[in-house]
């Protein structure tokens, strides 16, 4: 069946020389698509192809997205029952090999990337890829959509700060592909005042995480539909997992009996309520 399918790329390529083979190709998985879960055994013709591939006006477009979503669905139906086509896939991505695929495939999505950490062995170098906030959005399509990485699964968003860098955050996301089994993180810095733009039209999961990292870290996310405090209360002042927030916090909540309800007021701490013992056990003792 597989070779049926080979064949029939070569044939697409063979009979279309002034065609562009990624249209030749979307033209045969479409057609693969619409045979059904499998790959159909029949050459493709080139008028077919061809026709298929002229359809496709605009390739950014929700319905041809939703195309390509559905050649990645059946290529996976092919090869779920073919275990060597995994170990195959281990072996050309697997081990950090990975890295250098989207590297070399999506060098423009990407400043720079590593595997690690370093001290950890083959098992846990997991890709980490840094990027920039106009050129997220395109890279985590890419890798939802490609055939190589399926990463359907938004795991977490979280942040990290660094006071002392002119960029402070760091927005890390976690992304999972169950059908390879693979893991991949991507970091995006950026400052107070930069706003990063939001994954819910690409994960539907990304809306309360986003409003996670908004609430503890200050951090805008542009485009989200309901960007709102989701773990403080409401006139929350200030965010938590700043480093440069006070432990104390700048309120406290207490009990008022003669209103009847919980108040918030702004943080006393009297001194002369606080007593320090620095006295030592060990000065008492005999040298």
């Amino acid at each position: 069946m597989m070779r049926a399918a080979a064949a029939g790329l070569f044939s697409i390529g063979n009979a279309l020389p002034g065609m562009r083979v990624s249209e030749a190709l979307r033209g045969f998985a479409m057609l693969a698509v619409q045979e059904g879960s499998s790959i159909p055994a029949v050459r493709p013709t080139a008028t077919d192809a061809l026709s298929v591939a002229s359809s496709a006006v605009d390739v950014h477009s929700p319905a041809q997205l939703q195309v390509s979503r559905q050649m990645s669905y059946a290529y996976a139906r092919t090869v779920k029952e073919k275990p060597y086509v995994y170990r195959k896939h281990e072996a050309e991505f697997g081990f950090g090999k990975l890295t250098e695929y989207l590297v070399k495939v999506v060098p423009k999505f990407i400043k720079f990337a590593v595997v690690g950490p370093a001290a950890s062995g083959e098992l846990y170098q997991e890709t980490t890829i840094y990027t920039s906030p106009e050129h997220l959005v395109p890279l985590v399509y890419f890798l939802r959509d490609h055939v190589n990485t399926q990463f359907k699964c938004l795991v977490d968003i979280t942040a990290v700060d660094f006071p002392e860098r002119a960029a402070r955050f760091e927005v890390v996301y976690h992304l999972l592909s169950p059908r390879w089994n693979n893991r991949i993180r991507i970091k995006v810095a950026v400052d107070e005042l930069t706003p990063v733009p939001t994954l819910v039209k690409v994960y539907n999961a990304a809306s309360w995480f986003e409003r996670e990292t908004w609430d503890m870290f200050g951090i805008f996310f542009s485009g989200h539909p309901d960007l709102r405090r989701l773990l403080t209360d409401y006139g929350f002042t200030g965010h938590p997992l700043r480093k440069d927030f006070p432990l104390t916090g700048y309120t406290e909540v207490r009990y008022d009996y003669g209103k009847k309800r919980v108040v918030s007021e702004p943080l006393e701490l009297t001194q002369e309520f606080r007593y320090f013992d620095f006295s030592s056990p060990w000065e008492t003792l005999q040298r």
